[in-house]
C-alpha cells in the first residue's frame, strides 16, 4: 500500500485526472492518470517512459458520468486492438485499422457507470487510439475529458509520484553532477538536456551586490527556484563565500558598452502594459515583498536592484539571450513597450529588495573562481571553469543507494556536505520513490507525457481554463488593476476572454500550433486581444507535436479540400448576415465585422490553416458543448437546421458548405 504522506503528495497532481491507465510491456507494468483515453506511439518509441519501446498494451479505467439519459454508440480510431466494457458489459470490440464499426446504440441512466477501455498496440509496438461517441442529439465525436472521473488506484498514484521525482531530479539538474556512465542515450528526457543560464558577459547585465544575495541565499529571494543554496547564508564564512563567488561572476564581461537606465517617466504606461499583457498570471507586483508560495508566481521585487543599466530592456526583448529554455517567454515587444514595462518594475521594485539577514562583507575575486570550481558550478551554467576532477559520484552509483539516507535528497541532519537543494517533504518522497525504478527512465519519454509537464512548467493554466479548471489570471488579474485606473474605456472593448486548452490538440493543426508557440502565426488570430501569446521558441516544435498525440492524433498540417463552387456558394450565403449572421462577430478575409460590439471572433479565412475539420464541425453542432461561456449561438438541434430551406435543413450538409466556402481561394 502507498503511505500516507506520499499519497498526500499527490494531491495536486491528481487534481484534474479523470482515468486510472494501467501499461504493460512483457513482464513489466507502469500506470498513470490520464485526461482522456488516447494515444499515439510509433514503432521504436516507448508507450510510457518507464516501459521499454515494443508490443504493449492500457487498460484505462474508472467511471462515465453522464448527466441526463442518453442512448449513446460508441467508436473507435487508430491502428491496434481494442474493447469497451461499461458496467461490465462488452459493448465493442475491434482490431486492425479500427473505426470500421460502432456499436449498438446503449441506453445508459444519469450518473456514474463504470468503464474500461483496453488497448493493445501492433506487434511492433505501435499504436494509435481515440475513443469516440455519438447520439441522436449529436454527431460522431471524442468523448471530452469532463465525462471520465476515477478513484486512482494505489499503482496510478505511486507512477504519479514516480513521475513527479522524475521530473524533479531532471529540473534540479542532478544528472550535471552526477553523470552517467555512458549518457543517457539518443533521446532522452528532454528537461536533461536542459542548462541554468550561461553566464558570460553576466557582469554587464546584474549587480554584483544582487549575485552576492542571490548565492547567499536563492531560496529567500525567489521561493520557487531550483537553483541550490551553496554557501550558509546564517554564518560569516558563508556571506563571504557568497561574495566572493558574485566578485568573480561580476568580472564576467564581454566588452559591451554601457546600456541605459530606464527612463522613469515611462514608467506609468509601463504599468498600463504590466496589466494589459497579464504579467501577474506568472509574477507578484513588483512593490509586493511577500511571496506568493500558494501559485508560486515569480516576485520582482529584486528587478531594481538587480539589473545594470538597459540589461533589464534587453532582458524583456530577448528573454533567451542566455538561456534558451528560460520560463521567460518572448512577448515580441516594441522598443517602446520594453523601455516603459523596464520602467516601471525598476521604479515600482525600487527600495523593495530582499534583504540578507547581515550584510555580506567585500568579495575576492580569486577566491571567488576557487570556489565556482570546487562547487561545481560550471556543470550547470556551461562556461563557468571547472575543476580537474569531479566530486560527486557517478549516477550509476547514485541510484544504486537509499536516497533518504544521504545527499542531496536527504533530510537536512543527513544531507552532510550535499548542496541544499529547495526541496519539501512532498518532493523529497516523490524523488525517492523514482529512486527505485533506476535511471533507465531518463533515457526515454513520451511527447504526450511531455507536454503534460509542460502545462505546468510553461504555466499554460495561469492563462488558459482547461477542462473544469479555470484560469489563476481570472482570479488575480485585479491586483493589477490600479496600474489601469486612469486608461478611458479598457473596458469598453469587445470580449477578452482567451481561448481554452480542452480540445487544443484536436483542435488545431500542429503545423499552426507550432507557429503560435514560435510566435510566427501572422495575422494574430485575435488582434483585438490586449493580452497576446508570447513565443516560446525552443519548444514550439516539441509543444505542438504533443499537444496533437495527447489526443491521439498524427501531427500535421491542413490537407487538401475538395471545393465544390456551388456548395460554396450555398456556404458562402449561409455565413452572411442573411444566413446565420457568421459576419457580425467574424472578419472574412478583409471584410470586417459588422457588429462586433461586445464580442469579434476569429477571422474566419483563418479557418482552413488553423482547423482541423473534425473540430470545426464539433464547434457548428454545439458550441457551448465545447466552450460554455461562449456568446457562439447553436444553429441546430439534432442536425435539424435552424434554415430548414438550405440542403434539405440537414445542418451537417450546411457546415460542410461554409466548411469549402471558408477554404475557396478567392473571396
Amino acid at each position: 500500500m502507498i503511505r500516507p504522506a506520499i499519497i498526500s503528495a499527490l494531491a495536486l497532481a491528481t487534481a484534474n485526472a479523470e482515468l486510472s491507465a494501467t501499461f504493460k510491456a512483457g513482464e513489466a507494468t507502469d500506470s498513470r492518470l490520464d485526461r482522456l483515453p488516447a494515444l499515439l506511439v510509433k514503432a521504436g518509441e516507448p508507450a510510457t517512459p518507464f516501459l521499454a519501446p515494443g508490443p504493449f498494451e492500457v487498460t484505462w479505467t474508472g467511471k462515465l458520468v453522464l448527466a441526463e439519459r442518453q442512448r449513446l454508440a460508441f467508436s473507435f480510431e487508430g491502428t491496434g486492438s481494442a474493447t469497451l466494457t461499461v458496467d461490465g458489459k462488452p459493448l465493442l470490440e475491434e482490431s486492425g485499422t479500427l473505426g470500421a464499426k460502432a456499436s449498438d446504440s446503449t441506453r445508459l441512466n444519469p450518473g456514474e457507470h463504470d468503464i474500461a477501455i483496453t488497448f493493445k498496440s501492433q506487434p511492433d509496438g505501435s499504436g494509435r487510439f481515440r475513443l469516440f461517441w455519438e447520439e441522436r442529439a449529436f454527431p460522431k465525436q471524442s468523448v471530452p475529458p469532463l465525462a471520465f472521473k476515477t478513484e486512482a488506484s494505489d499503482a496510478a498514484k505511486l507512477g504519479e509520484l514516480q513521475r513527479q521525482g522524475r521530473l524533479l531530479f531532471a529540473s534540479n539538474h542532478c544528472a550535471k553532477c552526477h553523470v552517467p556512465a555512458s549518457g543517457l542515450g539518443a533521446n532522452p528526457m528532454p528537461e536533461t538536456s536542459e542548462f541554468a543560464p550561461l553566464l558570460a558577459g553576466e557582469g554587464e547585465r546584474v549587480t554584483e551586490e544582487w549575485l552576492t544575495r542571490w548565492i547567499a541565499d536563492p531560496h529567500k529571494l525567489r521561493p520557487s527556484t531550483r537553483m541550490p543554496a551553496l554557501v550558509d547564508a546564517g554564518s560569516d564564512a558563508g556571506r563571504q563565500q557568497a561574495a566572493d563567488i558574485a566578485a568573480f561572476i561580476a568580472s564576467q564581461k564581454l566588452g559591451g558598452a554601457p546600456g541605459k537606465a530606464p527612463d522613469a517617466a515611462l514608467a506609468q504606461k509601463g504599468g498600463e502594459t504590466f496589466h494589459t499583457l497579464g504579467c501577474v498570471a506568472c509574477h507578484t507586483l513588483p512593490s509586493q515583498t511577500e511571496p506568493d508560495k500558494d501559485h508560486k508566481r515569480i516576485p520582482l521585487n529584486n528587478v531594481a536592484s538587480k539589473y545594470q543599466p538597459g540589461a533589464l530592456t534587453a532582458f524583456l526583448k530577448k528573454p533567451d539571450a542566455f538561456h534558451s529554455t528560460t520560463g521567460m517567454p518572448d512577448f515580441r515587444l516594441s522598443d517602446d513597450e520594453a523601455g516603459s514595462l523596464a520602467a516601471f518594475l525598476t521604479t515600482a521594485s525600487t527600495g523593495k529588495e530582499t534583504k540578507l539577514a547581515a550584510a555580506a562583507p567585500k568579495g575576492d575575486l580569486a577566491r571567488g573562481e576557487a570556489l565556482v570550481k570546487s562547487l561545481n558550478c560550471g556543470s550547470c551554467h556551461p562556461g563557468l571553469p571547472m575543476a580537474e576532477k569531479t566530486v560527486a559520484p557517478a549516477m550509476d552509483a547514485i541510484f544504486a543507494k537509499d536516497w533518504s539516507a544521504a545527499g542531496c535528497v536527504a533530510p537536512a541532519a543527513k544531507r552532510g556536505k550535499a548542496p541544499v537543494l529547495n526541496l519539501d517533504d512532498n518532493e523529497r518522497a516523490a524523488l525517492a520513490a523514482f529512486a527505485k525504478t533506476g535511471s533507465t527512465p531518463l533515457t526515454r519519454d513520451t511527447p504526450a507525457e511531455y507536454v503534460r509537464r509542460e502545462i505546468t512548467a510553461q504555466r499554460c493554466t495561469a492563462c488558459h481554463a482547461i477542462d473544469d479548471q479555470h484560469a489563476l489570471l481570472d482570479d488575480i488579474h485585479n491586483e493589477s488593476r490600479s496600474l489601469v485606473a486612469d486608461v478611458k474605456h479598457l473596458d469598453e472593448r469587445v470580449a477578452q476572454d482567451r481561448p481554452r486548452f480542452t480540445f487544443l490538440g484536436e483542435m488545431l493543426h500542429a503545423s499552426y500550433t507550432e507557429s503560435m508557440l514560435q510566435g510566427t502565426a501572422e495575422p494574430r488570430p485575435r488582434p483585438w486581444l490586449l493580452m497576446r501569446m508570447p513565443a516560446f521558441h525552443s519548444k514550439a516544435k516539441s509543444l505542438a507535436e504533443g499537444f496533437a498525440r495527447l489526443h491521439g492524433i498524427e501531427p500535421g498540417k491542413p490537407g487538401d479540400v475538395k471545393v465544390d463552387p456551388a456548395h460554396a456558394e450555398i456556404g458562402k450565403a449561409l455565413a452572411s448576415a442573411e444566413g446565420f449572421g457568421c459576419v457580425t462577430c467574424h472578419a472574412i478575409g478583409e471584410a470586417k465585422p459588422t457588429a462586433a460590439f461586445e464580442v469579434e471572433g476569429v477571422n474566419l479565412r483563418l479557418a482552413k490553416e488553423r482547423l482541423r475539420d473534425e473540430y470545426f464541425f464539433r464547434w457548428m453542432d454545439n458550441p457551448p458543448s465545447v466552450t460554455s461561456n461562449t456568446k457562439m449561438p447553436r444553429y441546430a438541434d439534432g442536425n435539424q437546421s435552424q434554415r430548414t430551406d438550405v440542403l434539405e435543413g440537414d445542418a451537417r450538409k450546411q457546415y460542410e458548405a461554409i466548411w469549402e466556402y471558408l477554404h475557396q481561394t478567392k473571396e
